[in-house]
């Protein structure tokens, strides 16, 4: 079976992370994403680690998709990319705001050109509104979404985590969106034009809805929990005799299911762990109980007498464990992959599946220009004036 989005023509004018791994989720259902980047590349070619001259980080995010570098202020280049804007179903960005205005290929001036695209813009604080022409990266929209006003142990400095996480769920918000403007007839099938805005703050905001529910409900700043929930009880790691691991106990009968396991059975018969709402009030007085018990016998054997029980459970694992989970790999999360220049090297797979299998295209991301004379030429372009393009360092191939 063909992918979903096959047939759909995504041109990505994306630099970094969140408009990449939105382009790249797109590639992996099947859509045809062409990359555009200045003459020195997307700024994560120079991120290392390397293979090589190529970025492992580059490599993270932009699979699938065709590389075209080229002036966007060269008059031809400037007329090829207008052209390919308007043929496109989807234009997506994040660049700064007016940096696609000022290359005649903002959303007004494709709609005026006769595209029915879906024009799709990250920001990091909005297309309007007072922080607008703002800068911003992760960093900022993780301290500034309260995220890290609840991220580790009351008492502890401001904690962020360590993924750039804003990108990852802005891209895929933004991803969600696009498929919503294609479903709901934009494009060039549909005939329509869908403007599709997301920020990146506005993202981590919206993803901590839980903590944010807290917050309306009693008009006050939740309390640092570290690895602990804030509404279950107990639920956060536990240091064993040769490591932590975590446990989840989220209702009353997994409650007494661990008491049970533990052979704890004062435990629930204790007033103070009645209920939820009564252990999470009592969570200290919970935690150093447990903690006493498990800090006496190793992490494997924990894990397998509450996994019998049916309690959720889990190890905290390194990179290099993770890849080697069976689960992972049975998932495909590991893919061994054969780039033109960094040759045979491993990525992280997709976490989507459709129709059983793994959603992942078959294209490595693209080494700096290697797709820029193939996709010209689609488009109408002559060798001779490709030739001239490359020659008087306007675009690279």
């Amino acid at each position: 079976m063909s992918a979903p989005l096959s047939g759909l023509r995504i041109v990505e004018f994306g630099n970094l992370v969140a408009a990449p791994y939105c382009g790249m989720l797109l590639a992996d259902l099947g859509a045809e994403v062409i990359k555009i980047e200045p003459l020195g590349g997307d700024l994560a070619r120079e991120i290392g680690p390397f293979y090589g001259e190529e970025s492992a980080f580059f490599i993270a995010v932009n699979r699938g998709k065709k590389g075209v570098a080229i002036d966007a202020k060269a008059p031809l280049a400037s007329t090829v990319l207008r052209r390919l804007c308007l043929g496109a179903d989807v234009v997506l960005n994040n660049l700064r705001r007016g940096a696609m205005e000022r290359m005649g290929l903002g959303y007004r001036d494709l709609s005026d050109g006769g595209g029915h695209v879906v024009y799709a813009s990250i920001t990091a604080f909005g297309a309007t509104g007072p922080d607008a022409d703002r800068p911003g990266i992760d960093l900022v929209f993780q301290g500034e979404s309260g995220m890290m006003s609840i991220a580790g142990d009351e008492g502890d400095p401001p904690h962020k985590t360590a993924t750039t996480i804003a990108d990852f769920v802005a891209g895929t918000n933004a991803a969600l969106a696009i498929v919503a403007a294609i479903a709901g007839g934009g494009g060039r099938r549909g005939g329509e034009g869908r403007l599709v805005e997301v920020a990146l703050r506005d993202s981590l905001i919206a993803v901590q809805a839980g903590w944010n529910a807290q917050f309306f409900a009693s008009g006050n700043q939740p309390e640092r929990t570290g690895t602990a929930s804030p509404v279950t009880a107990p639920n956060q790691s536990f240091r064993t005799a040769d490591g932590y691991f975590n446990v989840a106990v989220v209702s009353d009968r997994h409650f007494a299911e661990t008491a049970k396991a533990l052979d704890l059975f004062e435990l629930g018969e204790d007033p103070r762990f009645g209920s939820n709402a009564l252990r999470v009030e009592n969570r200290q007085a919970l935690t150093e109980r447990l903690q006493t018990v498990f800090e006496t016998r190793p992490t494997d054997h924990w894990i397998d007498v509450l996994s019998r029980a049916g309690i959720p459970v889990g190890r905290i694992l390194d990179l290099p464990a993770v890849f080697a989970d069976r689960q992972a790999q049975h998932n495909e999360m590991l893919v061994a992959v054969e780039h033109p220049r960094a040759g045979s090297i491993n990525t992280q797979g997709s976490p989507l599946r459709v129709d059983g299998s793994p959603a992942r295209s078959q294209l490595p991301a693209p080494f700096l220009g290697q797709h820029t004379r193939e996709v010209l030429t689609e488009l109408g372009i002559t060798d001779d004036e490709i030739d001239d393009l490359v020659r008087a360092g306007e675009a690279v191939e």
